[in-house]
């Protein structure tokens, strides 16, 4: 789109005037996938705890709370769903790669332009030996 920058101008400064005309982008609509994993063996020596993995999960779901700019007016982005795997032993049966690749996102329509969450499907493959995510739907 195109904008007019309004400012006082300071006196005796070459370059652009006040009413400058220029070009803002922005992206209508977009989906963000964010992976991560916390290795067992690290935090141990560490010391990163499970109370510390319950804290960076509170913190996702609650990511775009109070964090409005002008890029980002209140409300625009927002965490859809999380979902939080935890394996049950120090050497998980399933690697973390398998693990990521087990969600999958597509777009219903491939060609139309999304404009919204819905706009997707989100499919989660079962993997043989590995654990079932906790899901944390926040739409």
């Amino acid at each position: 789109m195109q904008i007019t920058k309004s400012v006082n101008s300071e006196g005796g400064k070459e370059g652009k005037s006040s009413d400058t005309m220029g070009m803002k982008h922005r992206v209508e609509f977009g989906l963000y996938e964010v992976k991560g994993s916390i290795n067992c063996q690290l935090a141990e020596k560490t010391g990163f705890s499970d109370e510390d993995a319950e804290k960076i999960k509170k913190a996702l779901l609650t990511l775009f709370e109070n964090d409005s700019s002008s890029a980002r007016p209140d409300g625009s982005m927002e965490v859809c769903t999380l979902y939080w795997w935890k394996h049950n032993c120090k050497m998980p049966a399933v690697s973390t790669a398998k693990i990521h690749r087990s969600l999958k996102i597509r777009e219903k329509e491939p060609g139309k332009k999304p404009m919204s969450f819905e706009d997707y499907v989100i499919t989660l493959d079962e993997i043989p030996g590995g654990t079932v995510p906790e899901i944390y739907d926040l739409r």
